[in-house]
């Protein structure tokens, strides 16, 4: 499905044709380009190129001067926005989920604010958006710096908005998987010029010292004229990926145990990962047994995607990147203890492990084939 054809080789040859291959103060250059062309196709004032979502998410964080002693509310499904935290030296606090779209609850993160919290990073998560006007909402009562990761939800809106440009900072990933293709690199976007010459100066000061502290995160060159031509595609790849999403969820139509995401009315959908929840266990049946028959039937999915919430893990429970056990997510400076208990996001923890998740970006050909393997488990499994 993806193309790497004679548009990309065009303006990788004005780029060998220029002499330049990195960011050099110049305008109209292929970083400058798309830059612009990206920021206007999401609905955006400025765009920031950047060498990869991930470290797009820890600049984010410090724009947001979050870092010791501060909290970073952050989702409870993935764990990036909580490493960025980390990265920065902030405290990742984790916020619960809705059950039936698997996406951050508005209301715990309401309750989950504190004296010091001072940011939220909302993952609009496998093409859906959140409830990003009400997140948008609760982020100016408190005065919380609010950064949307979408990585997954390129031509996702919500209420007939883009993703991404209802926070302070939109962040987008290019990394191959997703569904625009540069092999790595990503994209930040705002609406506040001010923010867009702070995150300007980080990168491209000309002085021996930045204004503010500083890690080198540019776009080269090459990347970018490949994220222009793949630009001018990515339309047409969602548009087939979306057709093959709507056959792939097709397979559970009618099926009890296996419950489909809610998709809100008010958010539309981009195609970039299949999922459900197993609810087999109100009907008796057995969960492994289940996974043995898609196996057996070719369905190919993955079951439980990171079977527990980061906090869960020991890279927030014991383990820490900066050699004292108790920094950042045990901040000494910190007035309180932030305690990443079992318990700590109950919806989190009921669902992950039931989540049951195919890659929809495909060709409608291959939806079709792996449909049929796994409604043939599912018959299988009914028979059983």
């Amino acid at each position: 499905m993806r193309i790497f054809g004679d548009r990309e080789m065009a303006y990788l040859q004005e780029v060998m044709d220029s002499g330049v291959l990195g960011w050099a103060h110049q305008r109209d250059m292929q970083v400058d380009r798309f830059e612009r062309e990206f920021a206007a196709f999401v609905g955006a004032d400025w765009g920031i190129a950047r060498n990869s979502a991930m470290t797009g998410l820890a600049i984010a964080v410090a724009v947001a001067d979050a870092g010791v002693g501060d909290e970073v509310l952050c989702d409870s499904t993935v764990h990036f926005g909580a490493v960025a935290a980390v990265a920065m030296n902030a405290i990742p606090r984790f916020v619960d989920i809705d059950p039936r779209t698997w996406l951050m609850d508005p209301e715990s993160l309401r309750a989950n604010i504190s004296e010091q919290s001072k940011a939220v990073i909302v993952t609009n998560l496998w093409g859906q958006c959140a409830a990003l006007d009400e997140i948008r909402a609760i982020c100016d009562e408190h005065d919380l710096f609010m950064i949307e990761d979408c990585a997954h939800s390129l031509l996702s809106y919500w209420d007939g908005q883009h993703s991404g440009t209802f926070g302070d900072l939109g962040v987008f990933s290019f990394q191959q998987g997703k569904q625009l293709p540069t092999g790595d690199g990503g994209m930040m976007v705002t609406d506040d010029p001010a923010l867009y010459q702070r995150l300007y100066d980080e990168w491209a000061f000309s002085g021996e010292s930045p204004a503010y502290m500083v890690l080198n995160y540019r776009m080269n060159e090459m990347t970018a004229a490949v994220g222009r031509a793949q630009l001018e595609r990515v339309a047409g790849y969602i548009a087939t990926y979306n057709e093959s999403l709507a056959i792939m969820e097709q397979a559970i139509e009618g099926c009890a145990w296996l419950q489909p995401r809610l998709r809100p009315e008010r958010a539309r959908v981009t195609s970039y990962a299949w999922s459900c929840l197993w609810d087999g266990d109100r009907y008796g049946l057995d969960h492994d047994r289940f996974r043995q028959l898609c196996a057996e039937h070719g369905a190919a999915v993955r079951f439980g995607f990171n079977q527990v919430p980061p906090y869960q893990f020991d890279f927030f429970r014991v383990s820490t990147i900066y050699g004292d056990p108790r920094c950042p997510v045990r901040c000494p400076l910190a007035p309180g203890s932030y305690d990443y208990r079992d318990g700590l996001c109950p919806n989190a923890e009921h669902v992950l492990p039931r989540l049951i998740s195919a890659n929809s970006m495909r060709e409608p050909e291959s939806a079709r084939e792996w449909a049929e393997h796994l409604r043939a488990a599912i018959e299988a499994m009914e028979r059983a």
